[in-house]
């Protein structure tokens, strides 16, 4: 009887193996690997936004990053378009401090 419990824990733990994957946390949220396994462009950078804000990087957004050499007044209108239509982003999703106290910037 020993015996049979023994060598079914045995099977139990052989079959068990191949589960465990040998692959880190760095791996699995790497941009290529989420991409390889199906996932959108915008879950890729919201993981990458949220890796940066945890090891307190700066991240700058593909969008963010073709309007950083504009002008000033180009810079303008858009924020302006941006605070007239709240659908835009302005930069701020997924990075900004949380306060305790009500701010007009919450709106």
């Amino acid at each position: 009887m020993k015996i049979r419990i023994l060598l079914t824990a045995l099977i139990i733990s052989f079959a068990a193996l191949p589960s465990r994957a040998d692959i880190t946390p760095v791996e699995a949220s790497s941009p290529d690997y989420l991409r390889n396994h199906g996932h959108s462009g915008s879950i890729i950078e919201m993981v990458q936004m949220t890796k940066a804000g945890a090891n307190g990087e700066e991240y700058i957004t593909v969008d963010n990053a073709k309007h950083a050499n504009d002008s000033k007044f180009v810079r303008w209108v858009r924020n302006f378009f941006i605070y007239i239509d709240p659908a835009l982003d302005d930069g701020s999703f997924m990075r900004h401090d949380s306060k305790s106290v009500p701010h007009f910037d919450d709106l």
